[in-house]
């Protein structure tokens, strides 16, 4: 029980789905995250600096329009002034001699009245200079100090300096972090909502497409097809596997009936040979003339297991060798005259008139042994679907781009929408007339495979019960 747990729970972690979730979840995350800081980053930086500016602006007010103008520096009047200003009770004032030494502190607790403050900004004001600064302190936590010189005619008498505490910055500071982070949690949670269900919309798709396949390769059932929404990749990777479907069908459909009619045309000639052999055998005497009528049958039904079985293993030696062709200077007059005289015994059986139109000697680059199955196979098709006492024209012309082989017969011709599929494997137009006639759909299959390897083609007229013409064209190549 525990194996199938981690399994599923591994199954879950590993699925497309759930990656795209907390992948999506984790970038958002992050990128709040980045967004919050920088934020928190620019506020604390600009309440800071109007911390800052605003303590130097008052110690400013304090030095020029107080000291320099209305209060004789080194009397008394100092502590009963500043009080008036207003300056605040949280801002720290103490104002020091040209020596740095504390003339006034308006704090009572630590009190530096008397004492030298040596401190940076102090110093720096000393030479002249407005200064200010945040610092942390663990007594204190954050603090914002600032120091401006006090000038009488251009010269530097004291220094006012002013500290007040910056604990109400970051006080906001935190709470505008909380509220960041909880507004980013919020979002991030949202988001992998609806990335959740922005990735089932995505990958439904996929999980139909896997769960097909595995119907294909787990049930052999071959018939799947997935619902297609949409134009976009997954919906054409649907649309592909559909079409593979579909011929996965087809050739599955093609295989069983070539398997039903290759077996019943085998079977025939077996069980004439088995026939004739055991009546051999049942015969105490046999003369020989006899003996040679039976071996002459037996080896006619031989030929034609071997003529099933050659067709078979030349289209699977293209499908292997596809591109490997064997060119040489062929006489094309010459090949088509022998395969005519090889046919001929099979064309007299049936009593059809081949005549011929090969008047001239033509020589071109091809492989003689693929181009002799190509003119075989379509002369031997049309022999077969002619009927008894027909005619066959077989014409030999080239151009200058081609040699043209045209084999015409007044056969049972072929249907209008039965064109296109002729040159598919096992495809018989007439299939109860293709096993009277010994055909297993392959012949012409094997003759455009051949062609089309020289780079040439077969074109196809036809007018059922009328006959056909097949026009052979190879691409005209000299030596």
């Amino acid at each position: 029980m525990l194996v199938i747990i981690l399994k599923k729970s591994n199954e879950w972690f590993f699925s497309i789905r759930w990656r795209l979730v907390i992948t999506y979840f984790i970038i958002i995350l992050l990128t709040l995250f980045l967004i919050s800081i920088y934020i928190l980053n620019s506020l604390e930086e600009y309440f800071f600096s109007q911390k800052n500016i605003e303590l130097l602006t008052k110690a400013n007010i304090i030095a020029g329009m107080t000291f320099a103008k209305y209060i004789d520096y080194n009397n008394g009047l100092i502590k009963e002034y500043i009080p008036e200003l207003q300056i605040g009770k949280d801002i720290r004032v103490i104002i020091t001699d040209k020596e740095a030494k504390v003339l006034f502190d308006s704090t009572e607790k630590d009190n530096l009245t008397g004492k030298v403050l040596v401190k940076e900004q102090v110093l720096n004001a000393l030479n002249g200079k407005d200064d200010a600064k945040t610092h942390y302190t663990s007594e204190t936590g954050w603090v914002v100090d600032a120091a401006v010189p006090i000038l009488r005619e251009r010269e530097t008498i004291g220094v006012v300096y002013l500290s007040t505490s910056a604990e109400d910055v970051i006080d906001f500071l935190n709470d505008v972090k909380n509220r960041l982070y909880a507004i980013s949690f919020i979002v991030s949670i949202l988001i992998g909502i609806l990335s959740s269900v922005l990735a089932g919309v995505i990958t439904a798709p996929i999980e139909q497409l896997t769960s097909a396949i595995k119907h294909m390769s787990s049930d052999g059932q071959l018939n799947q097809h997935v619902e297609i929404k949409g134009n976009d990749e997954i919906a054409q990777l649907g649309m592909a596997f559909n079409k593979m479907t579909e011929r996965l069908n087809d050739v599955e459909d093609k295989r069983r009936q070539f398997v039903s009619n290759a077996s019943h045309e085998l079977r025939t000639p077996l069980s004439s040979i088995k026939l004739l052999a055991e009546s051999i055998l049942q015969m105490p005497t046999v003369e020989m003339p006899i003996i040679q009528e039976f071996l002459t049958d037996i080896n006619n039904e031989i030929d034609r297991l071997s003529r099933i079985i050659d067709k078979l293993l030349n289209l699977t030696k293209m499908d292997v060798i596809e591109n490997q062709i064997e060119l040489k200077n062929v006489n094309i007059r010459k090949l088509v005259r022998g395969i005519i005289k090889t046919l001929s015994p099979l064309a007299r059986k049936k009593h059809i008139h081949i005549q011929t139109n090969t008047r001239q000697d033509i020589f071109v680059l091809v492989d003689e042994d693929k181009i002799w199955e190509a003119i075989f196979n379509i002369i031997d098709n049309s022999i077969k679907y002619t009927p008894e006492k027909g005619k066959i024209q077989v014409t030999l012309d080239k151009n200058d781009y081609h040699v043209i082989v045209t084999v015409e017969d007044n056969g049972i011709g072929i249907p209008e929408d039965e064109k296109e599929k002729i040159f598919e494997r096992f495809y018989r137009v007439d299939k109860a007339r293709a096993r009277d006639t010994g055909g297993t759909g392959l012949g012409l299959s094997i003759a455009l495979s051949a062609v089309k390897l020289h780079g040439g083609d077969i074109i196809v007229e036809s007018k059922e019960g009328k006959g056909s013409k097949f026009t052979i064209l190879i691409p005209f190549r000299e030596k």
